[in-house]
């Protein structure tokens, strides 16, 4: 018994001392917030908004940017504040002006709604100073899962300078104009629905 504590007193030790000589993760030299840039008015139908699909590469929190070859690499000394899929979910919530007819709710609030927003992020990278977002979104009709309309919205922003903050600064405002973008798409659509059920009203 006395043996047994022994090795494990030693196995203990030497795990901490492994431990101990592991080398501290390096902070990001920036950090980026996707934010809404503009508040739209004019939702007129209660809608959910899905968190955007993606490959996991564009998806994290990494900032990622292209090769000369065309392929990607992460940016390990800029980051984003969170999960770019999960900030712009967010960003196109924000997106929508409180008081309207409708409001903007993510799922996990557990609210039916009468349409949904799915989309998915194409993009959302780097090359040089240039800063692209890409993004197919689809509204849908919750009842029948019957897709109402969909488009690709997309937004490019340049750097001032070739620097990780003004390069994360370029790569926000970027995903920022998407999801803004995508906000008023989701206000035209369920707008044009409105005004077809107007006119299936009147014919009635």
């Amino acid at each position: 018994m006395k043996m047994k504590l022994i090795g494990l007193g030693l196995a203990t030790s030497m795990l901490a001392a492994c431990v101990s000589v592991l080398p501290e993760p390096e902070a990001p030299d920036a950090l980026y917030s996707i934010e809404a840039n503009v508040v739209h008015a004019g939702l007129a139908h209660d809608v959910t908004i899905r968190e955007p699909e993606s490959a996991r590469l564009v998806a994290g929190q990494g900032m990622v940017s292209e090769r000369g070859e065309g392929g990607l690499r992460m940016v390990s000394v800029a980051e984003g504040a969170g999960p770019a899929t999960r900030q712009i979910q967010f960003a196109m919530i924000d997106s929508f002006e409180t008081g309207d007819a409708g409001s903007a709710v993510a799922p996990e609030l557990g609210i039916l709604t009468p349409y949904e927003v799915a989309s998915r992020l194409s993009a959302l990278k780097l090359n040089g100073t240039r800063a692209t977002c890409e993004m197919k979104v689809t509204v849908i009709a919750s009842v029948d899962r019957s897709l109402l309309d969909q488009t690709v919205v997309r937004a490019e922003q340049t750097a001032t300078s070739n620097s990780s903050a003004n390069r994360a600064l370029a790569l926000r405002a970027a995903a920022s104009e998407c999801a803004s973008q995508a906000s008023l798409f989701v206000i035209a659509t369920l707008r044009d629905v409105s005004k077809a059920a107007d006119v299936d009203a009147l014919s009635c």
